[in-house]
C-alpha cells in the first residue's frame, strides 16, 4: 500500500515537473516572407514588446509549414495563439537594414494554419 501511494507521488511530482506549462498570455506567432519563402516565429506572449531581432532570431525563426507545425505542436490544447501584424503596436520598428517586414501570407495559408490549429485544440487569433 505504501509501495502504491509513493509511485503515485513520484507520477505526479514528474508531471509537474515535465509538463508543458500553459503560457499566461499565450503565444504569438509572427511571419515574414524571404526570397519567396515563409518564415514564423512563435514567441511566449509578453506585455512588453518584442524587437525585430528577437522576433528573427536564429532560436526562434522556423522556415516552412512544416516547421510552424512542429512548433504548435508542443502547444497544449487550450493555447491561444496570436498571429502578429507588423502594424500591430507591440511590434518594435526594426532600426537595422534589411530587417525582416513583418506581414500575413494569403488568405489561404491562413486558413491552413488556422484548420491545423483548430484540428489541435489551438485557438488562433489575427491581430
Amino acid at each position: 500500500m505504501l509501495r502504491k501511494v509513493v509511485v503515485a507521488i513520484v507520477m505526479l511530482i514528474a508531471f509537474a515537473v515535465y509538463a508543458p506549462a500553459q503560457a499566461m498570455k499565450g503565444y504569438e506567432l509572427y511571419s515574414w516572407k524571404v526570397k519567396g519563402r515563409w518564415h514564423y516565429a512563435l514567441l511566449t506572449g509578453t506585455n512588453r514588446a518584442k524587437s525585430y531581432a528577437e522576433i528573427a532570431s536564429p532560436a526562434s525563426e522556423r522556415v516552412g509549414m512544416a516547421a510552424l507545425q512542429a512548433e504548435l505542436e508542443k502547444l497544449k490544447r487550450g493555447e491561444e495563439v496570436f498571429w502578429m501584424s507588423a502594424a500591430h503596436g507591440s511590434v518594435m520598428k526594426p532600426r537595422a537594414k534589411g530587417a525582416p517586414i513583418l506581414e500575413l501570407p494569403s488568405r489561404q495559408r491562413i486558413n491552413r494554419v488556422k484548420a491545423y490549429c483548430e484540428k489541435r485544440g489551438i485557438k488562433l487569433v489575427l491581430q
